[in-house]
């Protein structure tokens, strides 16, 4: 295939061969739809091209398009060898298909790839990595609606979700490594994404595609370019510390043993061949960091695949801890939303627990730069080897590495290795041997300070301690006090308010003993259980006695009776109702209790003794107007019960 760009549009010649480099179809200025129709017709094995990047112009869009192109195919870029680019026409002379180095036209240019490519010449771009992703997702999305529609969600996310387990359980009983996205939601889930760590062909009979009116399952394998932009040699070389936030958007964040934030981003599905592909440029990892005391599946599977440590938190991060940490750090570095967000602060939180540790091996081997790499001794210790051995590793790799002296020999570009004479081997070995005794000596003088410090620091533990539980004793004491204290408040606003109340009450019979108030009994209503519960307190109702009603609109003739029968003063009320018949009829005075100076207790009364003279006042009254007894129809009723007796 070459390219060409008429105009600014890119137009390509394109040529397929088949066995023996036999011509099975050759056409120019084809769109890049055009051939990729055509690679989907012929479905050739390999695409060779000049230069990939005439597919595309940046390394994202050539991923989109190789993902267009049929699964088997491989794409080889037949001008880089051994990492190394060539002319085309240099390429196609080695292979012996070109004599000169004359300017090939387009359609000559393709067809010499696709020789080139047949004969195994060139680096493959595009291959089908040992990876295929599992989709599970709701085929349509549900319209607004009632309580119907709302089932309706939740029975499609229960069925995702139960697709979802019978993938987890074949890829379990298949023993297959993957990696495990989801979106959960109210009743099941919204979709899941597996990473299978395996080719396509080892899915097949194990999970099948599925297209149904609800939800869908779909098998691809994964594609990527390999042209990617390396980065220095030291760099990826480097302990460096990754935080990483998995989940279906990943964070991640890289901090190096200085505390420096080298790279945040985050990305939607990302695998652990993914994470690597972005963490292996800045380095090797030694600390694989989450905001969570347990880590996450993805995490235990990447540390072990690294041969790195896992730091956890004691306890799961809070959202105002991490904002703390970010604080720190973002003059260098702004995350872009809270995946990338706990992604650094897990870093860097790990960071902060070594920080100490590091500085003082940074401090303790600052007079032997750069005979020892600082890093390599701080990888040793952070993986769990004491300051001793961690030197000691560092030491012995000093020793190789001063062993091999490389050397250019004249005219040619490849180096060789020629041995270094005996005495430079001796001076070096005697250096390092007086370092390493140095270093030992220091190591024992340390070590017995830490004793020294352990020792102190155990019997401050126990100062500390007794102090504490001194402080615990006082502090309930205290609480003690304060409770006394308290209720003793209480009893004395009590005994207060008691006081007040029986000063009262002395005031209260002063005056009844002085005739400046009488005694009404009180009845909340006018019925029998009203005065049988009066009396229950008060003793039976008196002849002469004054009775307040507080309501006269509820009332029973049987009480009014009763009333009647103990011969009382009168009744008096604040009610604004017509006083009842009965107590007319009864000849009972019903007086007002708001003309009158009054003071109203529980169960009691105080009014004016005026009260008792207008109540004899209103008795009078009520016998001038009681009509005269019918003589007559009394005398008839009385014959007529002597006429019932008779018979």
């Amino acid at each position: 295939m070459e390219s060409g760009f008429p105009g600014g549009s890119p137009r390509y010649s394109m040529v397929i061969v088949g066995s023996g480099g036999s011509l099975v179809y050759k056409g120019e200025g084809l769109t890049l739809s055009r051939l990729l129709r055509i690679l989907w017709d012929y479905r050739p094995d390999k695409l060779g091209v000049d230069n990939v990047f005439e597919l595309a112009e940046d390394e994202r869009r050539l991923l989109k398009v190789l993902s267009l192109m049929p699964p088997r195919l491989e794409v080889v870029q037949v001008t880089l060898i051994d990492g190394v680019f060539l002319d085309i026409r240099e390429v196609a002379r080695r292979a012996g298909l070109l004599e000169d180095y004359s300017k090939m036209a387009p359609l000559k240019t393709a067809h010499t790839a696709a020789l080139l490519a047949c004969s195994g010449y060139g680096s493959s771009v595009r291959a089908v990595e040992e990876r295929t992703v599992v989709q599970v997702s709701r085929l349509r999305s549900p319209s607004s609606g009632g309580w119907s529609q709302q089932r309706y969600q939740r029975r499609v996310r229960a069925l995702v979700q139960s697709a979802a387990l019978s993938i987890r359980e074949a890829l379990d009983r298949a023993g297959l490594d993957y990696d495990y996205f989801y979106r959960e939601s109210k009743g099941g889930l919204e979709s899941a994404v597996f990473t299978v760590y395996a080719p396509l062909s080892s899915l097949e009979g194990l999970i099948e595609e599925v297209e149904g009116p609800d939800y869908m399952v779909r098998v691809k394998p994964v594609y990527r370019s390999k042209l990617l932009i390396a980065k220095p040699q030291d760099a990826a070389s480097r302990p460096i510390i990754v935080g990483l936030d998995p989940g279906a958007n990943t964070g991640i964040a890289i901090v190096d043993l200085e505390g420096r934030v080298l790279h945040v981003t985050s990305g939607r599905n990302l695998d652990r061949g993914s994470i690597l592909d972005i963490v292996s440029g800045y380095g090797k990892p030694v600390i694989i960091a989450v905001d969570v005391s347990e880590p996450p599946e993805t995490v235990r599977k990447l540390a072990a695949q690294l041969g790195a440590s896992i730091y956890t938190p004691p306890r799961d991060m809070s959202i105002l801890e991490k904002r703390d940490i970010i604080e720190e750090v973002i003059g260098r570095v702004k995350p872009e939303n809270s995946h990338e967000r706990d992604a650094l602060a897990a870093a860097y939180k790990a960071y902060i627990s070594m920080k100490n540790k590091l500085q003082q091996i940074d401090s303790q081997l600052e007079d032997l730069e750069p005979a020892i790499d600082k890093d390599e001794v701080k990888k040793w210790v952070i993986r769990g080897l004491t300051m001793a051995e961690a030197l000691e590793k560092a030491l012995e790799k000093a020793l190789e590495e001063s062993t091999t002296i490389v050397k250019r020999e004249p005219g040619r570009g490849k180096p060789r290795k020629e041995a270094p004479q005996i005495s430079e081997y001796v001076r070096e070995i005697e250096f390092l041997k007086a370092q390493r005794e140095a270093l030992e000596a220091k190591i024992r003088t340390l070590e017995e300070s830490i004793r020294e410090w352990e020792k102190k620091f155990r019997e401050l533990q126990q100062n500390i301690r007794a102090e504490a539980l001194r402080d615990a004793e006082i502090e309930k004491l205290r609480n003690r006090v304060r409770d006394l204290e308290k209720l003793i408040e209480e009893q004395r606003l009590e005994k207060e308010s008691l006081m007040g109340k029986l000063e009262e009450s002395h005031k209260l019979l002063k005056t009844l003993a002085k005739g400046e108030l009488v005694a009404a009994r009180r009845l909340k209503t006018l019925t029998t259980k009203a005065l049988k519960k009066s009396e229950e307190t008060l003793g039976p109702i008196k002849q002469g006695e004054l009775i307040h009603v507080d309501n006269l609109g509820i009332f029973e003739e049987e009480a009014v009776n009763k009333l009647k029968q103990a011969s009382v003063k009168a009744v008096i009320t604040e009610s604004t109702e017509t006083p009842p018949a009965p107590l007319r009829n009864a000849m009972i005075p019903v007086l007002k209790l708001g003309n009158y100076k009054h003071i109203i207790l529980e169960d009691l009364t105080l009014t004016d003794p005026k009260t008792i003279e207008d109540a004899e006042e209103e008795r009078r009254k009520l016998e001038k107007e009681r009509p005269p007894p019918d003589i007559e129809k009394i005398i008839k009723e009385y014959r007529a019960k002597r006429m019932l007796r008779r018979a």
